[in-house]
């Protein structure tokens, strides 16, 4: 048995490959950060710090003759979110049913999602996370809504990394509200067809961010630990509800801020 105890829930194999693939699709949508990092990982749920290669040395050494120091670390943040699901409705998965009510589930993995977009680009300070917004070295830049000023600052962040030899492909990050801009059409091309090119690589969404970023994907420079990742776990059940739990264990760290240019975004 592990730490999640599936083995011990009331739910058939098809109940619980019908519940895994509803979380899969549900956090494909919302988790955006990763697809622009370096993720490590999963190294088990027993694996809880990171080396960072350091020592910190006692400024009172207490020992005659010797020296000490402590390794530095950083550790992993474990995160549970708990939800119900009726025993009744999941068992229709073993009767061929696609249509299962699954609203815990979702409402549970978008709490989720949202907890780990928020740690790694704002941070998440009982951790020790510091976000993408941060720690970037490079200047911040205002955006509107209108094409051509979006093109243009894409532009101009894209000029900043290659300043400081932060090389491509780049990706750009953006909100609910600045994906809508996306819609327009700059020098008579779509937008977001326009900036993917400039970019040579992808425009992201990220359902839980006002702001935008653009962060260069060449890799080795945002890092996102892994001890375990997203699961759902089993805790205890009645006659007719079952109580289950998502379960990861994370940490994260910027290894060169200027790989990535916040934007701004205000509509209009």
């Amino acid at each position: 048995m592990d730490i999640l105890k599936r083995d011990l829930a009331p739910i058939t194999a098809a109940a619980w490959q019908a519940v895994d693939n509803r979380a899969r699709q549900t956090l494909t949508t919302m988790l955006s950060a990763r697809r622009v990092m370096d993720v490590t990982g999963p190294l088990g749920w027993e694996f809880a710090a990171v080396p960072l290669g350091r020592i910190e040395y006692a400024k009172t050494q207490s020992v005659s003759g010797i020296t000490y120091g402590l390794h530095q670390v950083k550790p992993l943040v474990e995160v549970k979110v708990a939800f119900t699901l009726d025993i009744a409705e999941i068992d229709n998965a073993a009767r061929g049913g696609k249509d299962l009510d699954l609203a815990g589930l979702d409402a549970a993995a978008e709490k989720l999602a949202r907890f780990e977009e928020e740690a790694l680009y704002h941070g998440f300070a009982p951790a020790g996370i510091r976000g993408l917004s941060e720690v970037s070295s490079q200047s911040r830049m205002q955006v509107s809504g209108d094409p051509e000023d979006i093109a243009d600052k894409v532009s101009k962040a894209l000029t900043a990394l290659r300043k400081t030899s932060v090389e491509g492909p780049y990706a750009l990050v953006v909100g609910p509200e600045m994906w809508v801009a996306l819609s327009g059409h700059v020098r008579g091309y779509p937008l977001s067809q326009y900036l993917e090119t400039m970019l040579a690589g992808q425009v992201i969404v990220s359902p839980f961010i006002e702001e935008a970023y653009v962060v260069s994907t060449r890799g080795g420079d945002l890092e996102m630990t892994l001890g375990g990742d997203i699961a759902i776990g089993y805790a205890s059940h009645d006659t007719e509800k079952v109580a289950l739990f998502f379960l990861e264990s994370f940490t994260f760290q910027v290894l060169d801020p200027t790989v990535v240019v916040r934007l701004d975004y205000t509509a209009g």
